[in-house]
């Protein structure tokens, strides 16, 4: 069996290339960086080392290869033979690799499985559309299938040097469950270890994106403004654990009142998440979590959708207000925008514009945060205290 992974980072190389080696896949990436290209290639492995704080365990990915994006023919070659295609190369990078999948798909010999390992809640539809823009009208497509991807691992970092000939090492946690879209894909799919078909993946990134993804950009962009430089010691500050725990809460009981409460989880998960959130051994960066802030501000994503689908559920939401409002401090101590253009921040600007109660309310809430936190924080001058902005349940 023969894969293709396209992007060669902290994901595509900790889970995707992981997981599909220990399958008996061979595995080839391709990537915009020659010096990985070099280094894949003359070392010919690596190591993903799984720490969750008190253990580690180290596998070695043998056999890996790479090839250059722009080496269009070896790389329209790899295609046309692959069982499965994956890509980790970031939402906003999926039209640059859509016409080499194209070109492969154009002559494969086999259907092929295309699973985009990417921050996207439509991700295997919308790399459908983008690759069938490069092929001819009637193409047969839909004999191939495309799906997401939701991951639960995270991989903090990379270690090694390009230019030496030891392998390199990535650094994530144990977790190595990722869901897809089962009916969107061939039939057939040969068992991967950790890929769980599901039928709803609406609801299964929701509930990744409303938990884990809220409470990590809770702890990231409170930890910013008050000054810490990793996760892990963010998340031990009383305020900021309480914090992140209650944006979780929000959005769990929002997720609860849309699909049900067996989704959403309970107490005992938002407990496992902030555990992990505390290994030392990840040494994630508060800055990693917290980039991109405007994106992660959209009225859909981590915070502000979290917040919405708890207001659907009768539940005013208060600490993701406070995180999004933290997300603006960050936005502007990067030296970017205040994320005026959001649709949220605007409609809570405009009384007269059009725009649903949930985001004005929202946008009213943020507003007070930002205002509140604008007395002690300066880009550099972290605050002490996130006073002013208890939740219901008050700080623990």
């Amino acid at each position: 069996m023969r894969a293709v992974i396209f992007g060669a980072g902290r994901i595509g190389c900790g889970l995707v290339g992981l997981a599909l080696d220990r399958a008996g896949y061979d595995v080839t990436f391709v990537t915009r960086n020659p010096a990985l290209v070099s280094q894949f290639n003359a070392v010919g492995s690596y190591r993903v080392r799984l720490v969750d704080g008190q253990s580690s365990e180290e596998h070695v990915v043998s056999g890996a290869r790479a090839l250059f994006t722009g080496d269009d023919l070896a790389v329209r070659r790899m295609l046309e033979t692959a069982d499965l295609v994956a890509t980790a190369v970031g939402a906003s990078r999926l039209p640059q690799v859509a016409p080499a999948i194209a070109a492969g798909l154009r002559r494969a010999r086999r259907p092929t499985s295309v699973i985009a390992f990417e921050n996207l809640i439509d991700a295997g539809p919308a790399l459908s559309s983008l690759v069938a823009k490069d092929l001819p009208a009637g193409f047969p497509l839909g004999q191939h299938g495309f799906s997401g991807a939701v991951v639960t691992r995270a991989v903090s970092r990379r270690l090694g040097d390009l230019h030496s000939l030891a392998p390199l090492t990535f650094i994530g946690d144990p977790p190595g469950t990722f869901y897809v879209h089962g009916p969107s894909l061939p039939e057939g799919l040969p068992a991967v270890p950790g890929l769980v078909q599901v039928e709803n993946f609406e609801a299964c990134f929701n509930r990744k994106l409303y938990t884990f993804s809220a409470g990590h950009a809770t702890t990231a962009y409170l930890g910013y403004v008050k000054g810490y430089r990793y996760i892990h010691a963010a998340i031990r500050d009383p305020e900021i654990r309480a914090a992140a725990h209650d944006a979780m809460r929000e959005g769990q009981c929002g997720l609860a009142a849309r699909y049900g409460p067996a989704l959403a989880g309970d107490e005992r998960d938002l407990d496992a998440i902030v555990r992990r959130f505390e290994n030392p051994a990840l040494s994630d960066p508060v800055d990693r979590v917290a980039r991109d802030p405007v994106r992660k501000l959209g009225s859909s994503e981590r915070l502000a959708g979290a917040a919405r689908l708890a207001a659907v559920g009768g539940i005013v939401p208060v600490a993701l207000p406070m995180a999004a409002a933290a997300a603006l401090c960050f936005a502007v101590g990067a030296g970017g925008e205040v994320a005026a253009s959001l649709p949220w921040a605007a409609e809570a600007t405009d009384s007269d514009q059009p725009g649903s109660g949930f985001t004005k309310l929202f946008g009213a809430d943020v507003r007070s945060a930002w205002q509140e936190m604008q007395v002690d924080w300066r880009p550099d001058t972290p605050i002490v205290h996130l006073h002013g902005h208890e939740t219901p349940g008050g700080y623990r």
